[in-house]
């Protein structure tokens, strides 16, 4: 399936109900002199460009949930020359400029990726006229360590920064796949969500989104003295492993490699506190005061459940309490967090669920906001006998498969559950309202 455009004939794929076009690079290749700093868009695509195939994922670690919610064991390759993105639209053509939803995926800033089945989302634009953007964007030190610790004229934010230039290139190329580019909604999960804030709160990006979508995710910056400590503590780590390697000839598994390690300083926090995240700079305001965009705000009701699923994952009751108080939190007593469903309790109600109504506070006292609560669960089933972080986006993108290639029998309860869900997400960017708060289950 050829689409022609002004910079040259883009080939996609075309299945029922939908068109898909894979792997369209968005920026310049973060390598080389660029490895460090932020995105550059990229103004040109080749002039016969064949966007069958998903793009490289991000460098990133193991990630155990990555095979649980995908419908087989795939193996990604992995690039640092990843900023790709991917555009899912109806089969049928529109009649005029459809909305657009951008999804940018969670995995605490160090995992995740665009071509992972769970984010594939023809079944929304399979039953709605909207087009779905997927990205990826960079990961881990690579996207979210202050380079600028390092080297002054390297950045920090670099994967932030990767998602704002793919906003810009679908605001200056989704008119050409029927798209409106007026009217885009911006939509993230767990990390994702915190990107999404973040965009929020910058005046530059803000006047590019029509509405924001955010689902289990508040976003907490870094502060610059903190982002500052861990970029030295990451260049202690070089120095001391990789000392006659210029940072530029360091490779991808020797970043991986300086990851874990600085990880092993930290030790297990269980999804609590993230090693990299984006850092408070000047472009990023301090509240969300100036937020003027219709909001949909969404979470779990056992987030925690997903971190801590038995006693022998649970943490030892002395690092739970020395997470916490690097959180600068409330410090539970150890007598409060010796079980597994004790800490799960309180990831979820002081980590999740707390920091959720804080901010639906703060957004709705200035712009118009929704709350949606996700309480699915199967109690014939161990592997999804409560509503645990990140469950719902199996609905929300409408992969029941998934569920079924785990040895669930779907039921009427199930899709409709997914055709409510995707009715009021496509309604919202639609319409840019909901008639009420909605609670699924």
């Amino acid at each position: 399936m050829e689409l022609h455009t002004p910079k040259g004939t883009i080939h996609g794929e075309r299945h029922t109900g939908y068109e898909v076009f894979k792997g369209i690079p968005y920026a310049q290749p973060p390598v080389g002199a660029l490895r460090f700093k932020h995105a550059q868009l990229l103004l040109t695509w080749p002039k016969d460009f064949q966007a069958t195939s998903f793009g490289p994922v991000p460098i990133q670690p193991p990630n155990s949930l990555e095979s649980f919610f995908d419908t087989h064991v795939q193996d990604y390759p992995q690039s640092e020359d990843c900023l790709t993105l991917n555009i899912w639209r109806p089969a049928t053509p529109a009649h005029q400029p459809l909305p657009v939803i951008v999804f940018i995926y969670g995995g605490s800033f160090v995992n995740g990726h665009s071509a992972q089945a769970l984010y594939h989302p023809h079944e929304i634009v399979n039953r709605e006229s909207v087009i779905v953007v997927t990205l990826n964007y960079r990961l881990g030190a690579l996207g979210f360590l202050d380079w600028s610790t390092i080297n002054p004229e390297w950045d920090a934010n670099n994967g932030l920064s990767d998602q704002i230039c793919a906003l810009q290139w679908i605001r200056e190329n989704i008119a050409h796949f029927g798209g409106d580019p007026e009217h885009l909604t911006l939509m993230g999960q767990s990390a994702g969500a915190m990107s999404v804030a973040a965009m929020l709160r910058m005046p530059t990006v803000r006047p590019w989104i029509k509405n924001a979508v955010m689902l289990s995710g508040t976003l907490h910056l870094e502060s610059p003295q903190v982002a500052s400590d861990k970029a030295d503590a990451f260049a202690a780590l070089k120095a001391q492993h990789y000392a006659s390697t210029p940072w530029h000839e360091l490779d991808a598994q020797g970043i991986l490699a300086l990851m874990a390690r600085h990880q092993m300083q930290y030790g297990p926090s269980k999804g609590l506190e993230l090693l990299y995240q984006p850092v408070a700079t000047d472009d990023i305001e301090l509240d969300y005061r100036h937020v003027n965009v219709p909001v949909l705000l969404g979470h779990t009701t056992a987030e925690g459940d997903i971190y801590i699923k038995n006693e022998q994952k649970k943490l030892a009751p002395q690092q739970f309490q020395r997470v916490i108080q690097r959180l600068e939190g409330p410090v539970p007593p150890l007598e409060d967090i010796e079980t597994a469903q004790q800490q799960r309790d309180l990831i979820t109600n002081w980590h999740f669920k707390a920091p959720f109504q804080q901010l639906y506070q703060a957004l709705s006292a200035v712009t118009p906001t929704w709350q949606v609560t996700f309480n699915w669960s199967r109690g014939d089933h161990p592997d999804y006998a409560s509503a645990y972080h990140i469950l719902d986006m199996i609905f929300w993108m409408g992969r029941l498969d998934i569920l079924a290639a785990h040895g669930l029998e779907v039921t009427a309860r199930e899709t409709e559950l997914r055709k409510r869900m995707i009715h009021d997400l496509c309604h919202f960017a639609q319409h840019s309202t909901l008639d009420g708060n909605r609670f699924y289950e």
